[in-house]
């Protein structure tokens, strides 16, 4: 009887070890499970990225942005403050009222309707003009053969290599014996024959863009009959939706924003008429806020002292059409960019 209890608490106690043992077995691996699922959640796995990486490049994207909009930011804010609030230290962000005769001065003194429009015919105008003539050039490359094509597209490419102060003298020459110094043709002439500001990108953009779309496209318009040009115009053209908005949106921008060229070849005109409307000058707004010291106090008294406030006023003139068609054309400029590297077949 003795013999059959030991043996009975014998097998009870491997039962109860069995269980404990399994038991730590089940324990062990939920803590493995719940550590994988913490190490994807944080690290990532199969391609896609984890917590630590995305809040990694977040972090890096907010920083570089904040560097590049402070001074926008600053620039804002002390636009519209009082006099006092810009001599109050306790005034740093928030102004203790919007003062908008910053602003009105600036509008003044910049001879701002004016400057505006000077300003968008001599960098809308020229950069549809360059999409146009680079648009042409780049169908050209990218869907025929002729002699010497790769020499002539390296030519483009060395081109873009070579310093503009380098063909800016004779440039100005070149101009000054046509007679067309101080006149909107100095900027229109070389955009319409694609030696504009980096016409060059554009060319290679749209190259890249004809060379990969399908080609039977381009057959079936010449099977019903259409010529070439017409093909161009019809089929290629409608296309290259995403090359153009690109094309036109950094032709506008770095027109807008050149002083070097603009003020040599417009610097010194005098009271015209551009296209019917009558201005005192072809100077741009960035070149009116190059003078704008010398322009304040010929227009409010030699006298009085330019405030900073109404310096960072014109400034914010000067650039807000550039950043309002930005904000307008955000969308479509990032589709453009992801949808330029499509191939066909």
């Amino acid at each position: 009887m003795d013999a059959m209890d030991t043996q009975i608490k014998s097998i009870a106690a491997g039962v109860a070890a069995g269980g404990a043992g399994d038991g730590g077995h089940r324990g062990r691996r939920a803590l493995a499970g719940r550590l994988g699922k913490a190490r994807k959640f944080l690290l990532g796995s199969h391609g896609k990225k984890g917590a630590l990486p995305l809040a990694l490049v977040y972090v890096v994207l907010a920083s570089l942005g904040f560097v590049f909009i402070l001074p926008v930011l600053r620039m804002l804010v002390s636009a519209f403050m009082t006099p006092a609030d810009l001599v109050d230290p306790k005034v740093i962000w928030v102004p203790t009222q919007l003062y908008w005769q910053n602003v009105a001065t600036a509008v003044r003194v910049l001879r701002y309707g004016e400057g505006l429009f000077v300003s968008f015919m001599l960098s809308a105008a020229p950069a549809l003009l360059q999409t146009a003539c680079t648009a042409l050039a780049g169908y050209a490359f990218g869907r025929y053969e002729f002699p010497l094509k790769k020499l002539w597209l390296a030519m483009a490419v060395l081109f873009y290599m070579i310093p503009m102060q380098v063909t800016t003298v004779p440039r100005y020459i070149l101009f000054l014996g046509y007679g067309i110094v101080n006149t909107p043709w100095s900027v229109y002439l070389p955009a319409m024959f694609g030696q504009g500001l980096k016409s060059s990108i554009f060319i290679l953009i749209f190259y890249q863009f004809f060379r990969n779309y399908p080609k039977s496209l381009d057959e079936a318009a010449e099977i019903d009959g259409c010529g070439r040009f017409r093909v161009f115009l019809r089929i290629a053209l409608p296309m290259s939706g995403p090359a153009m908005v690109i094309s036109v949106i950094f032709s506008v921008v770095w027109y807008w924003n050149e002083t070097t060229q603009m003020a040599l070849f417009m610097g010194n005109s005098g009271a015209r008429s551009l296209f019917g409307v009558s201005v005192s000058t072809l100077q741009t707004l960035p070149l009116r806020i190059a003078t704008f010291a010398n322009r304040f106090t010929a227009e409010m008294g030699a006298n009085t002292k330019l405030p900073d406030a109404v310096s960072l006023a014109g400034a914010l003139l000067a650039i807000a059409p550039v950043l309002i068609l930005y904000l307008v054309l955000q969308r479509q400029f990032i589709e453009s960019v992801e949808r330029s590297g499509i191939t066909g077949e």
